[in-house]
């Protein structure tokens, strides 16, 4: 009992030092994007968010509702809505109601590296895209190489023209269109060849210069397109003084509260539809799941006591191979059948020369070659070895009686050539 307590003891503390040096120990980055409201990794939204709440005089809040929910609310206050994504493909009735709120005077920012073909025909315009990828972007920014430049085209009675610097990784995506009716608000420079819309008869070292924010006037409200999504994340506001490019674009849907949904997001379905979820914010269930998981806690404890039970008598099996040995021997000896012995003594034999080297004793026709390879094996006469074999094949296959004597001879040799392999 002394000893158990101990133990108990002994590993109590072990986790408490586990956990104090875990808490210690530098936390490491997570570089996937989720643009989540609760998520301080890098991609995340959690700084965003609460630089947001902090600085827009209007107010701002992040929802989980989809554009349609938010279209059917019956409000007369004009609002902001913004959607993050890393690829946004809206249904047909999530673009009704898009193209519905800016119709009533709602400003829509919608961000994303990639958007849905409904989309961009619904409002005439195509945009390229790029697959990113973490690791590049992680050994980009650490070799300390140069930055790709945007250029801030938007009204310069409003903000004066500027250059922004992002690593290609955040601004690879871009817009195109020959007839676009949108307003540019900033554009990047693409060489002939990176540009997915350049024809045959362009030159390679042609550069054009393509949008990758737009503003479209629809009804009395407008849509903002944006096709860096990932300059809104944590890294996108805290990365030297680019903040004030995504205060730029926000711009355009200010004036008015702004609200983010979080509804097109991967992440964002799998977080909603989490029973815990809902148990974390009502208090009562919280102290509940609280107090079971202890209970739990408790239980493992006190049944980790290691409880004395009989030991059985285990005893040593008996060996009786010896006995079936002599068993088998007592009959072959009583029957006086020393050639059936030599008949399976023979089959174990050719069996070992077929696993070990490959021949085959009882193939005939192949004598010659089966026996120069025995030969080569073992060291031994060819002219031997095949007069053994020749020799004992007929007991083999015949029913010819042997003596004691030869069926010694026999085997004997059969033994030697086994161990000479």
């Amino acid at each position: 009992m002394k000893g158990s307590r101990w133990f108990t003891i002994g590993i109590v503390a072990f986790l408490l030092l586990m956990f104090a040096v875990e808490c210690r120990l530098p936390k490491k980055f997570v570089w996937t994007p989720t643009f989540g409201h609760r998520d301080k990794q890098p991609f995340g939204c959690h700084v965003f968010d609460e630089l947001l709440a902090s600085s827009l005089p209007d107010g701002y809040s992040v929802s989980g509702e989809t554009l349609y929910r938010l279209e059917q609310e019956d409000t007369v206050t004009r609002r902001g809505i913004m959607v993050l994504a890393g690829n946004l493909h809206l249904s047909d009735t999530d673009v009704r109601a898009l193209l519905g709120m800016a119709e009533r005077g709602d400003k829509v920012l919608l961000a994303a590296g990639s958007f849905g073909r409904l989309l961009k025909d619904t409002l005439g315009f195509e945009s390229s895209y790029s697959y990113f990828n973490p690791a590049d972007f992680k050994r980009y920014a650490s070799s300390l190489l140069s930055r790709d430049s945007l250029h801030w085209v938007g009204d310069s009675a409003v903000y004066p023209a500027r250059t922004f610097y992002f690593y290609p990784q955040l601004c690879s995506t871009y817009f195109w269109a020959d007839s676009l009716p949108m307003k540019r608000l900033a554009e990047r420079t693409v060489m002939a060849d990176e540009f997915v819309h350049q024809t045959d008869s362009v030159p390679s070292d042609t550069v054009y210069r393509v949008p990758v924010a737009m503003s479209c006037p629809w009804g009395k409200g407008e849509i903002v397109l944006v096709s860096t999504p990932l300059i809104f994340t944590n890294y996108g506001v805290l990365d030297k003084d680019n903040v004030t490019y995504v205060f730029r674009l926000l711009s355009h849907i200010g004036g008015v509260p702004i609200i983010r949904t979080e509804a097109y997001m991967e992440e964002a379905g799998q977080v909603r539809t989490s029973p815990f979820r809902y148990f974390l914010s009502q208090k009562p269930l919280r102290w509940a799941l609280y107090l079971a998981l202890a209970s739990v806690l408790l239980f493992m404890i006190f049944t980790a006591r290691r409880r004395q039970r009989a030991i059985p008598v285990i005893r040593e099996p008996e060996n009786k191979s010896l006995e079936f040995m002599e068993l088998i021997g007592t009959l072959y000896y009583q029957k006086k059948d020393h050639a059936d012995l030599v008949r399976k003594k023979y089959l174990y034999f050719a069996e070992e020369l077929r696993r070990e080297i490959q021949v085959d004793v009882e193939e005939v026709a192949d004598d010659e070659r089966s026996f120069d390879r025995i030969a080569q094996k073992t060291g031994m006469e060819v002219s031997g070895i095949s007069h053994f074999i020749r020799e004992v094949r007929p007991v083999i296959y015949g029913a010819h009686p042997i003596s004691v004597e030869q069926m010694k001879r026999y085997i004997d040799k059969m033994n030697e050539i086994i161990s000479h392999i």
